[in-house]
Protein backbone atom coordinates (compact mmCIF):
# COMPACT_ATOMS: atom_id res chain seq x y z
CA UNK A 1 0.00 0.00 0.00
CA UNK A 2 2.45 2.35 0.58
CA UNK A 3 4.68 1.75 -2.61
CA UNK A 4 0.59 2.57 -4.30
CA UNK A 5 1.21 6.16 -2.16
CA UNK A 6 4.10 6.84 -3.06
CA UNK A 7 3.30 6.29 -6.75
CA UNK A 8 0.64 8.64 -6.96
CA UNK A 9 2.90 10.84 -4.60
CA UNK A 10 5.61 11.06 -7.49
CA UNK A 11 2.88 11.10 -9.86
CA UNK A 12 1.35 14.16 -8.49
CA UNK A 13 4.53 16.27 -8.38
CA UNK A 14 4.86 15.57 -11.61
CA UNK A 15 1.39 16.34 -12.64
CA UNK A 16 1.54 20.17 -11.09
CA UNK A 17 2.12 22.59 -13.25
CA UNK A 18 3.93 26.22 -13.01
CA UNK A 19 2.26 29.75 -12.98
CA UNK A 20 2.60 31.35 -16.15
CA UNK A 21 3.95 34.15 -14.55
CA UNK A 22 6.35 34.51 -11.47
CA UNK A 23 4.41 35.08 -8.15
CA UNK A 24 5.63 38.96 -7.74
CA UNK A 25 4.26 39.29 -11.19
CA UNK A 26 0.34 38.25 -9.93
CA UNK A 27 1.02 40.79 -6.14
CA UNK A 28 2.09 43.55 -8.79
CA UNK A 29 -1.21 42.73 -10.81
CA UNK A 30 -3.22 43.15 -7.84
CA UNK A 31 -1.60 46.02 -6.11
CA UNK A 32 -2.06 48.09 -9.57
CA UNK A 33 -5.85 46.97 -9.72
CA UNK A 34 -6.40 48.43 -5.66
CA UNK A 35 -4.82 50.77 -6.77
CA UNK A 36 -6.95 51.92 -9.71
CA UNK A 37 -9.91 51.02 -7.37
CA UNK A 38 -8.48 53.70 -4.88
CA UNK A 39 -8.21 56.23 -7.70
CA UNK A 40 -11.93 55.60 -8.95
CA UNK A 41 -13.45 55.83 -5.16
CA UNK A 42 -11.02 58.72 -4.45
CA UNK A 43 -12.40 60.45 -7.70
CA UNK A 44 -15.97 60.21 -6.03
CA UNK A 45 -15.23 62.10 -2.16
CA UNK A 46 -17.32 64.65 -1.75
CA UNK A 47 -20.12 63.88 -4.84
CA UNK A 48 -23.03 63.62 -2.53
CA UNK A 49 -22.12 67.42 -1.48
CA UNK A 50 -22.16 68.77 -4.68
CA UNK A 51 -25.31 66.97 -5.73
CA UNK A 52 -27.42 67.39 -2.88
CA UNK A 53 -30.53 69.83 -2.70
CA UNK A 54 -29.63 73.03 -1.76
CA UNK A 55 -30.30 74.04 2.21
CA UNK A 56 -32.30 77.44 2.92
CA UNK A 57 -30.22 79.99 4.20
CA UNK A 58 -31.02 81.24 7.78
CA UNK A 59 -31.25 85.00 8.22
CA UNK A 60 -28.42 86.39 10.35
CA UNK A 61 -28.31 87.21 13.85
CA UNK A 62 -28.26 90.54 13.75
CA UNK A 63 -31.85 90.19 11.63
CA UNK A 64 -35.19 89.77 12.74
CA UNK A 65 -36.49 88.03 9.86
CA UNK A 66 -40.75 87.05 9.61
CA UNK A 67 -42.75 85.34 11.52
CA UNK A 68 -43.20 82.29 9.59
CA UNK A 69 -42.73 79.88 12.53
CA UNK A 70 -39.19 79.31 12.22
CA UNK A 71 -38.00 76.50 14.65
CA UNK A 72 -35.07 78.35 15.87
CA UNK A 73 -36.04 80.10 19.53
CA UNK A 74 -35.95 83.59 20.06
CA UNK A 75 -35.01 84.75 23.96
Amino acid sequence: MSDRVLALATEGEQAARELPLPVIAYFLITFALFLVALGVTWSFRNTAYKVQAPRPTRPTEGTHGSSSGSDVAHH
